[in-house]
């Protein structure tokens, strides 16, 4: 029993952080009463194509598409990161987000479980003797 709850608690932390490190697309920074926030979007859910957007939440502005890549991976990647190290060496606080328009991700983790029995032996003066096994779990 113990085994069962042992495993489903490692595909339970195995998913979660795959969907926790995935989606880190969008950082909120702030300087004063200001608010600004720089998205990367992606219009049909790969990586590519992308935009970085750029948005003045606090001064009325339309939000600004920056850069846009068609075919190129890791180019609005690149440059969200980069718009967001200038603001922050500008004395802006930048925290990275997870944008609320995420799709979910599935994790299939296959656990192979051994059954193990255990039996007690009995000597002749009728004392149980303990036998100590050890359980491997492997997960691909």
């Amino acid at each position: 029993m113990q085994l069962k709850l042992r495993s489903m608690q490692i595909i339970a932390i195995l998913a979660l952080s795959a969907s926790i490190n995935a989606y880190a697309d969008s950082w909120n920074c702030s300087n004063s009463d200001l608010v600004r926030e720089v998205v990367i979007e992606y219009p049909q859910g790969g990586s590519v194509p992308c935009n970085v957007v750029y948005k003045k939440q606090t001064e009325g502005v339309e939000d600004q598409v920056l850069w846009s890549a068609e075919n190129q991976e890791g180019y609005c990647e690149d440059k969200a990161r980069e718009l967001v190290a200038s603001l922050e060496s500008w004395g802006w606080v930048c925290l990275e987000t997870v944008s609320s328009e995420v799709e979910e991700v599935e994790v299939e983790v296959e656990v192979e479980v051994e059954e193990v029995v255990v039996e007690e032996v009995v000597v002749e003066e009728k004392e149980a003797v303990e036998v100590d096994v050890e359980v491997e779990i492997e997960t691909e």
